[in-house]
């Protein structure tokens, strides 16, 4: 049963089993915010507030977890996907090459939504998860659905990763550039290990198989022709699509939004029970009001919101002999999805009883069907949608920019600190005229102006932080009658930024001995550091206690950090190692580590030292 009391974390889904880390991870996505991105690498280090969100993370937590993480991460989206952000969060540029983007097929879009991920335990042992989503990887907070499978050898019950490997390997082909040669090779790498894989079927399903669209390797439409009974749930509805739809003299539903419902018309839902989200269904809380829950589509080009709503995507059919199917993944029920699209999906089937229509939707006091209302349609005939079709056009032309391979060029200016950012891009085929209301500035320059895109575009003065590689592209259209407005983030290359940026930036956020010792204790992982940190936290905070030396003042014994350095040591373990990484990025251009003071660098020399003797 879809029942919606049972809430599933995308967090929950990323972090490692017991004993085990993330060696390397895989996620597509139609489309991305930057936030997201930073919280998928606090999930895979099993921090406790990754399901809070990135304000509860302390700032330490979370660069931790962005560089141990995004190096093997990778977060594919459809060009011209990635939203703006409200301001460039400053540890976003340590995940700075985690987002590629992909150039859908022509006319179509690049929709699929799973995670694949490789763990590794102390002794190498691999195993491996797929999560298949109707979620992208945003702060959406839409009813959506997701299916964590587990690598299970052992299982009486899994399905072939094999069919996967194929569809993702050959998404690569498909990039916009190409990705850093190391990043490419783990990618690959994983695909290669996936053959022979078994993912574990959930109850209470008996069998499973992966359904991918687009990239290579499409199934066609994967629904009988006759079934005893179907359901449908989908935010968006195309006639081609309902028309394809079993035929049956049992019960037909069809879950969607009214705005989907009334441009698809009466006649394609003939028959069928047509119903919606209830409006109280949308609230994240039951303290909100309906005049706080925003509401429209979710991808229709809203990028600048969090959007609500129903956004699942599940096919529900009886054979009518005792076995039910449910297909579940990012496929909507459009010729799109089904002709031309990337998609991935997954078909799960069991026993009617308990994976069947009725089951799976419940009734009007259980399950998901008591959070619905009857729909009625008004029109008997389809309605055209002028705004929608706009907005299509003109993310058709944002993901030509992005097509274009635009570049930041990075020019030194007198002053060592700052810099001159130049847009290198050659403008695509535009029939609908839109560069002439396109404008663009880079992402992570605190208030540049935006400009006119085409001809010879340049930013300055800016600083080192600023030398991200995303612009920022924002078009207004008009079109018989109808105006859209649609943003996004393009990924772009930066030429002639300065090869130690990261250092120097890391070396910024880490200005003083506080927060490298705050750093050193979570690399440490040491169970007694809690109470340490508590204690930098508390004289942070207490002006006085500063004032007379606080913590720091009365000596680096008193932090106890000796034994925590002790313990990695014999520990054994990749704890110290990536301690001694940190401090090697730390020194400055001399080789020296001005945050420190002699007292702690002499007892680390001698804890490194014997541990690599």
């Amino acid at each position: 049963m879809l029942d919606p009391s049972e809430r599933h974390l995308l967090t929950d889904a990323l972090r490692p089993p017991g004993g085990h880390r993330v060696d390397v991870a895989m996620a597509t996505t139609y489309t991305v915010d930057l936030q997201s991105v930073l919280l998928a690498p606090l999930a895979m280090a099993a921090y406790d507030h990754a399901d809070s969100g990135l304000d509860a993370a302390t700032p330490v937590a979370l660069l931790e977890s962005v560089r141990r993480h995004a190096e093997h991460t990778t977060v594919l989206c459809q060009a011209g996907g990635v939203h703006v952000p409200p301001t460039y969060p400053r540890l976003a540029a340590f995940a700075e090459g985690m987002v590629a983007e992909v150039e859908p097929p022509r006319g179509h879009t690049f929709h699929p939504k799973i995670w694949l991920l490789r763990f590794v335990d102390e002794s190498g042992t691999r195993r491996h998860r797929f999560v298949c989503l109707s979620r992208n990887l945003t702060g959406d907070r839409s009813w959506d659905t997701v299916l964590v499978c587990d690598e299970e050898p052992t299982s009486a019950r899994t399905f072939d990763a094999a069919p996967v490997a194929a569809w993702a390997l050959d998404l690569l082909g498909s990039l916009v550039r190409p990705l850093a040669a190391a990043r490419e090779d783990g990618l690959r790498d994983l695909c290669a290990g996936l053959p022979g894989v078994r993912f574990s079927v959930p109850e209470p399903f008996t069998a499973a198989a992966v359904v991918p669209m687009g990239a290579g390797a499409d199934l066609g439409w994967p629904l009988p022709d006759e079934s005893a009974a179907w359901a449908v749930i989908s935010p968006f509805l195309e006639v081609s699509a309902l028309r394809r739809l079993p035929r049956t003299s049992g019960r037909r539903v069809i879950l969607s939004r009214p705005d989907a419902f009334d441009r698809v018309g009466r006649r394609a839902c003939a028959d069928a029970e047509t119903v919606v989200l209830q409006p109280m269904a949308d609230l994240a809380s039951p303290d909100e009001s309906l005049e706080e829950s925003p509401r429209g589509p979710t991808e229709a080009g809203q990028h600048g919101g969090v959007p609500r709503g129903l956004h699942a995507k599940v096919f529900v059919w009886d054979d009518g002999v005792g076995t039910s199917h449910v297909l579940t993944g990012s496929a909507n029920c459009t010729g799109a999805a089904f002709g031309g699209n990337v998609e991935m999906a997954v078909v799960l089937s069991g026993p009617t009883a308990t994976c069947g229509v009725a089951s799976v939707l419940g009734d009007d006091r259980s399950g998901l069907l008591r959070l619905t209302q009857p729909h009625e349609i008004e029109e008997q005939e389809p309605t055209a949608d002028p705004t929608y079709d706009l907005e299509r056009r003109v993310e058709a032309w944002h993901v030509a920019l992005a097509a274009a391979r635009p570049r930041l060029l990075v020019e030194q200016d007198e002053d060592e600190n700052a810099y001159t950012v130049r847009l290198d891009l050659s403008l695509p085929p535009d029939p609908d005229g839109f560069a002439a209301t396109t404008t663009v500035k880079p992402a992570a320059v605190a208030n540049a102006p935006a400009q006119p895109v085409g001809g010879d575009l340049s930013w300055g003065p800016v600083s080192l932080h600023g030398l991200a590689p995303y612009l920022v592209v924002v078009t207004e259209a008009a079109s018989n009658g109808v105006e859209v407005r649609r943003d996004c983030v393009l990924v772009c290359e930066v030429s002639g930024a300065p090869d130690d940026r990261h250092r120097r930036l890391l070396r910024a956020l880490l200005a003083r001995q506080q927060d490298v010792l705050r750093y050193l204790m979570l690399l440490l992982g040491d169970l007694g550091a809690e109470a340490l940190l508590d204690r930098l936290a508390a004289t942070d905070d207490d002006p006085e206690a500063a004032g007379a030396g606080g913590a720091f003042g009365r000596g680096f014994d008193d932090l106890v950090l000796v034994e925590p350095l002790l313990r990695a040591a014999a520990r054994g373990d990749e704890a110290l190692g990536r301690a001694h990484r940190l401090l090697e990025d730390l020194r400055d251009e001399t080789g020296q580590l001005p945050q420190l003071d002699e007292e702690f660098q002499t007892i680390w020399r001698v804890v490194w030292e014997g541990a690599s003797s």
